[in-house]
């Protein structure tokens, strides 16, 4: 018997306590290399109770990378449970003490051989939500640069580039039907043609004491987008861009030059909500 419940904590609000589920107690009845599958006894709404089982995962991430000429970095690999080769964006297991991002920046790394310098969150998507935990959170890389690909022992997959009509090419025939690859590319396609940005910007490396925020300041008010700029404690420049599409992208990607004396590492973009859009760009006190 196991009672501790492994589940996400429960963040509906008061239309969804309506349809909920309360756990009454639970048990492990497998512990594998890879699953960790649970039964649970519940009551439903209307009072019975049910047997609930269902298998507890760590988390994953997905990775969309996509070099400057638009192609993007597929893996072909082998998936022993269907028997067959399945072609795939780069992705992997979250490690204990890991968060996402440095899960995809090392899975891009290990098994695509590429580092990237611009990284965006794109969303999370729950792949089994009847019989499982997982969450797999999904980020597009560009600005690419190869650094060679260091597989675990094991593992075997081949790199592969397609173009973005490739890619819609292999589902329509049934050669791409991995569920989280489909998912990413239908929400890369939404980032890419949306009309507007509303993101916050975290510029990582050596940009402060460099002219960064007026450099940006300078940068957002030709561009015409909203917003503002602002040093961070851990050493890092912080922005929210909000404009046209094109205006934020190209400020976007010039950030990662910066002032002649910035040395930029890595820009991490995560959508937020637009709110009251910003019409003129500020400089804000440091956080």
């Amino acid at each position: 018997m196991n009672d501790d419940d492994p589940r996400p904590p429960f963040a509906g609000d008061a239309a969804d306590r309506a349809l909920l589920e309360e756990r009454l107690h639970g048990e492990r009845v497998f512990q594998g290399v890879l699953l960790d599958v649970r039964r649970d006894r519940a009551r439903l709404p209307d009072g019975h109770e049910a047997v609930r089982e269902y298998i507890v995962h760590p988390g994953a991430v997905l990775v969309v990378p996509q070099h400057d000429d638009g192609r993007f970095i597929v893996e072909r690999q082998f998936r022993y449970p269907h028997n067959r080769t399945f072609i795939e964006f780069p992705a992997g297991k979250i490690d204990a003490g890991e968060g996402p991002l440095d899960t995809a920046v090392r899975e891009l790394a290990e098994e695509a051989g590429y580092a990237a310098r611009l990284w965006t969150r794109l969303g999370v998507v729950h792949p089994g939500i009847s019989y499982s935990t997982e969450a797999i959170e999904i980020y597009a890389a560009r600005h690419l640069t190869h650094v060679g690909a260091t597989l675990d022992h094991g593992e075997f997959l081949d790199i592969v580039e397609f173009s973005h009509a490739q890619l819609i090419a292999a589902q329509d025939d049934d050669r791409l039907t991995d569920a989280k690859t489909v998912a990413a590319l239908a929400m890369h396609a939404r980032w890419t043609s949306a009309a507007r940005r509303s993101v916050l910007v975290r510029i990582r490396g050596g940009v402060q004491g460099v002219g960064y925020r007026d450099w940006a300041m300078r940068g957002a008010q030709q561009a015409h987008v909203g917003g503002w700029v602002r040093n961070r404690r851990d050493g890092s420049v912080e922005a929210l861009i909000q404009g046209p599409r094109d205006a934020c992208d190209r400020l976007i990607d010039a950030c990662l030059r910066g002032p002649p004396a910035a040395q930029v590492e890595r820009i991490e973009v995560t959508r937020c909500d637009e709110g009251s859009a910003s019409e003129r760009f500020e400089l804000r006190p440091s956080a």
